[in-house]
């Protein structure tokens, strides 16, 4: 999404490692984590989506990155909050354990994550204000992938129906984006 939004050109190289070892060893080579994806900047290898997107806008700079270095801050406490309060492993764990008590009291603890999000978009478009900025391609993404269809994560959760109505429009607007197509469109 991060490079659809600067306009760079790039080369998109599907991966399949789970099921093709000659894909499983190049991404080994790239990422000792093994995880996708992995940006390789003429040589620089860049792994995490969050650490590659912030890369890419400081790189590049533009109406992605904030100028103000307090927008910036918000930039990273954001992106670091969608990865510690939203992709959470121990939720990931429940999802896979089939428990459903569990899986109904961590729906509610991501409503009350949620919260927070909704609240802090009051009055504004954008988590920075009135422009889309990297920190919204960050968050927007780690809680709607393309597969997702703008509902929030593997529970499948309509914002507006938990009652988070601002983060409800404030995801539309990041998923109706043309760079969020783009990846969506990508084999």
């Amino acid at each position: 999404m991060a490079l659809e939004e600067l306009g760079l050109a790039y080369e998109h190289v599907p991966l399949n490692p789970r099921s093709d070892p000659a894909h499983r060893a190049v991404l080994d080579a790239l990422n000792p984590n093994s995880h996708m994806p992995v940006l390789d900047d003429d040589g620089l290898i860049v792994w995490e989506s969050m650490a590659i997107n912030l890369y890419l806008a400081d790189k590049c700079g533009g109406p992605l990155w904030p100028a103000r270095a307090a927008d910036r801050a918000l930039t990273y406490q954001w992106s670091l909050w969608a990865q510690t309060e939203i992709d959470r492993a121990d939720w990931n764990k429940t999802r896979r354990s089939g428990d459903d008590h569990q899986i109904a009291v961590d729906r509610q603890a991501l409503i009350r994550a949620l919260g927070i999000l909704d609240r802090t978009l009051e009055g504004r478009d954008y988590l920075l204000g009135e422009a889309f900025s990297i920190v919204d391609a960050n968050v927007a993404a780690s809680l709607s992938q393309p597969n997702e269809a703008g509902l929030i994560g593997w529970q499948k959760l309509d914002a507006d129906a938990a009652g988070l109505p601002l983060l409800g429009a404030w995801l539309r607007r990041c998923t109706g984006r043309a760079s969020y197509d783009a990846v969506r469109a990508l084999p």
